[in-house]
């Protein structure tokens, strides 16, 4: 069985759904949620995949993983999904209703790890920049993360620009060890 086709499929549905309910920003921010929880507490996962687990709780537990007072958009998708028995697969139905929401709306998910926090105006302008050069939305996120021991990792989609001091000395270690 193909999980991915399977899963995409389900996500467009979902999206074409929540559209014609003017409900998809809406659902946006449930999948959100929904995926930080489904991390957040790995045995969500176990719990989804489980066959001994009856129907009902399953459904109770995707109600309640995202957040409170969900819409009824949402709850039709959970009962689709457990009606189905699809519930091992919402994790991924939700992560692809994210990327075909993001590419409808023209969103750009933009990650910038550095070794100490950046200033605002920093953050502004490299948002911004961003902005221009993509022409639409930016999803912007900072982590502080010491170990880089300097500079930055910026992460746009798929394309990565590591300056940061660890992956300098990395690179130079790779060459040293090639010749």
């Amino acid at each position: 069985m193909n999980t991915g086709l399977i899963s995409r499929r389900y996500a467009k549905a979902l999206y074409e759904y929540a559209s014609k309910r003017k409900m998809e920003n809406v659902l946006y921010a449930r999948m959100q949620t929904l995926v930080r929880e489904i991390n957040a507490i790995p045995k969500l996962k176990t719990i989804l995949r489980s066959p001994m687990i009856p129907t009902v709780y399953k459904k109770d537990l995707l109600a309640e993983a995202s957040g409170a007072n969900p819409e009824p958009v949402y709850l039709d998708f959970v009962r689709l999904v457990t009606e189905n028995h699809r519930e091992e697969m919402v994790f991924d139905i939700a992560m692809n209703y994210q990327i075909l929401y993001r590419q409808r709306k023209n969103i750009s998910v933009v990650s910038l790890i550095s070794a100490e926090p950046m200033s605002a105006e920093a953050l502004s302008r490299i948002k911004n920049r961003v902005q221009q050069k993509t022409h639409g939305e930016v999803e912007f996120s900072t982590v502080i993360d010491r170990s880089i021991d300097g500079g930055f990792i910026f992460q746009l989609e798929d394309m990565r620009l590591d300056a940061s001091v660890k992956g300098q000395l990395e690179k130079i270690r790779r060459k040293l060890n090639s010749l």
